[in-house]
């Protein structure tokens, strides 16, 4: 049989050794439930904890009247564990408390006598100096005794950001608080000590309501009246009045349920691979729903829709807007889960029992078992519960993984496009689903009349998804960034122009799209010729479509540096007095020799174009005239003419 750990208090901790752990643990539990006072059941319910982990008792508290009064271990916890680890010899070295604020309560409801000098004798020496408690540990008591003061009868984390972590358990039985135990550990527990020290806790409240005398009206009819179970049409539940031994029965059975929970989320089976645990062992349908009564996942013949998207309002109810006031079943909804997260156990709601799923004090959503026969047993409630503590840090590390995913793409993509990537942005992208060793194009995305950036981001996300195409998504400045990824040559731009037109209900947008990349090393290059092809396209005479760089043509020549500076010089020599003259004039001469040109010096057509009268066009082409001297007969003056406006939309900001 493997050897006991002992659970101990000071600088040694326990090493768990998980069979032989949860068998002490039951002996322990055992123990617990037949104390004969409040400190018995406290410091017992100490060294169970002690137990399930890496944790040390620090002090045990019972409530009186809403007021928190310290129990020293005295012999109750050392009685206590030398029941559950086999003899005196192997009780839990639990020092004296500096502080000891009140006595216990027994069976009876009594005081046990105590020396009222001070305090209670010590459990047990400490070392040669005696049980003397120094200044600086009375001090920390005291600290440590205003602080339990100060909580609102919940658990609470103690310690602070960096230091030790420290932890009080609150003790609730029915909405009230009846004691804390005070815990810490050289070490952050897992979720699975920490949802065996919750199930511990209640199991202590259980005993503690046993011994102040808190008893329950009679049972009424149906699953609503069973323990934990709260019922918004009837409020009626019993305590448990089992015995110690049937309570370490179901201790073990919860045990067992949790294990496999955790071994399903383990697994790597997510939501799904619980809720199908859940449903093995209760028999119930179990789904689970967002914060706001959304269908998540199922396991089990459940009735009713498939998860999917939350019901409309119904016929009489208002259909509003995001800013209007919640309609009748959010409110009823809204009420439902406040309910739930102010008192332990399960609410009912119609055919199904809900527990919520919380995150420090995070509602993430909610677990539910369908049971429209009221049916479900204590057992069933109390797997619903633990399946609640076991979905809590996946559900919470989705939401984070939510959050946090869009801000990794944005930063990849930022760092990309500007050649500041290094070789561990490979791993980051592979993280998040991306092979940077594929070749790349980067397209450039402007829609206007889009609410923001996010918005038009998630359009392209889901465009993209239709066009089976692998992207990632980015942007810089009021522009969104994508990044295509394939093998095929062919430009992307029309296709993915059409799929985001489509999902955002207008076409008023345009895209440029660079060329192809090989190396991410080039995606700088690439993201500069997008630029230059989306310029262009918002530019033309249809400002709204795609553009690929490649199509650019003489203007694709036009790029940085020294050719850039002298196309800057050859339209400041061609278009330079027009530019000028528009400048100071607000006219828009340039923009009408550019549509008469690339419409083949058409007058009806640019007429169209921009909108304006036949005889406006001949108006403002003889200004040109006169202002240029240029002569718009001459093929030769027409051609540099319209390659100096193709090289302005190329050269030139967006305005």
């Amino acid at each position: 049989m493997d050897a006991v750990p002992l659970p101990t208090a000071g600088a040694l901790h326990p090493i768990p050794q998980p069979g032989a752990a949860r068998h002490a643990l039951l002996r322990l539990v055992t123990a617990v439930l037949d104390g004969v006072d409040e400190r018995e059941v406290l410091w017992g319910a100490m060294a169970a904890i002690a137990a399930t982990g890496p944790f040390v008792a620090e002090a045990a508290y019972a409530v009186h009247h809403g007021l928190a009064r310290r129990c020293s271990p005295g012999r109750a916890g050392a009685s206590a564990s030398a029941v559950a680890f086999g003899g005196p010899g192997s009780a839990v070295a639990l020092g004296p408390n500096p502080t000891d604020r009140g006595p216990a309560v027994d069976r009876t409801g009594r005081e046990p006598a105590v020396d009222r000098t001070g305090s209670e004798p010590a459990a047990g020496p400490r070392g040669e100096g005696g049980a003397e408690a120094t200044a600086a540990e009375v001090m920390a008591a005291d600290r440590l005794d205003r602080r339990i003061d100060a909580l609102d009868g919940r658990s609470r984390n103690l310690h602070e950001p960096g230091g030790r972590w420290s932890r009080a358990i609150a003790l609730r039985y029915r909405g009230d608080c009846l004691g804390y135990l005070v815990v810490r550990s050289p070490t952050t527990p897992s979720p699975e000590e920490t949802a065996l020290t919750d199930l511990l806790a209640q199991q202590t409240a259980n005993a503690l309501a046993r011994l102040t005398g808190r008893r329950a009206e009679p049972p009424g009819a149906g699953s609503a009246s069973l323990p934990g179970i709260a019922d918004p049409e009837g409020n009626g539940h019993v305590p448990p009045t089992t015995g110690p031994g049937a309570t370490v029965s179901a201790l073990a059975s919860r045990l067992a349920v949790h294990d496999a929970l955790s071994r399903a989320a383990a697994s790597g089976g997510g939501e799904t691979g619980v809720l199908q645990a859940l449903h093995d062992h209760t028999g119930f349908a179990a789904r689970t729903e967002d914060r706001f009564g959304n269908p998540r996942a199922q396991a089990g013949p459940a009735p009713g829709p498939a998860p999917g998207p939350a019901p409309g309002p119904a016929p009489d109810e208002p259909r509003g807007g995001p800013g209007d006031a919640p309609r009748p079943r959010d409110r009823r909804r809204e009420s439902l889960l406040r309910d739930a997260r102010r008192r332990p156990g399960a609410v009912r709601d119609g055919d199904r029992l809900l527990v919520p799923v919380e995150m420090a004090g995070d509602l993430l959503g909610a677990v539910a078992l369908v049971d429209p026969d009221r049916r479900a047993t204590e057992t069933d409630l109390s797997a619903l519960g633990q399946a609640a503590l076991v979905l809590a840090p996946l559900l919470s590390y989705e939401r984070r993984l939510a959050e946090l995913e869009p801000q990794l793409r944005h930063g990849l993509v930022d760092r990309l496009i500007s050649g500041e990537a290094t070789d561990d942005d490979f791993a980051q992208a592979a993280a998040l689903g991306h092979d940077l060793r594929r070749p790349y194009r980067v397209a450039v995305l402007e829609w206007p009349g889009t609410a923001g950036r996010a918005a038009l981001g998630d359009a392209v996300a889901r465009a993209a998804g239709r066009l089976r195409l692998d992207v990632l998504v980015g942007s810089r400045g009021a522009a969104t960034v994508v990044l295509v990824a394939g093998e095929d040559r062919r430009d992307p731009a029309g296709e993915l122009y059409g799929a985001v037109s489509d999902v955002l209900g207008t076409g008023a947008g345009a895209i440029g799209v660079g060329g192809r990349c090989d190396v991410f090393t080039d995606l700088p290059h690439s993201y500069d010729e997008a630029v230059r092809a989306l310029t262009v396209r918002r530019r033309s005479q249809d400002p709204y479509g795609s553009t690929g760089f490649e199509e650019l043509g003489l203007r694709r020549m036009m790029g940085t540096g020294g050719g850039e500076r002298e196309a800057d010089r050859f339209v400041r020599e061609w278009l330079g007095r027009l530019l000028d003259y528009d400048s100071r004039h607000r006219t828009e001469l340039v923009m009408t020799l550019s549509r008469y040109l690339e419409s083949g010096c058409s007058y009806d057509a640019t007429s169209e174009t921009l909108l304006i009268h036949r005889s406006t066009v001949r108006y403002r082409l003889q200004r040109i005239r006169e202002i240029t001297g240029h002569d718009l007969g001459s093929v030769e003056t027409r051609l540099n003419l319209h390659i100096a406006t193709r090289i302005r939309n190329v050269l030139d900001t967006p305005p």
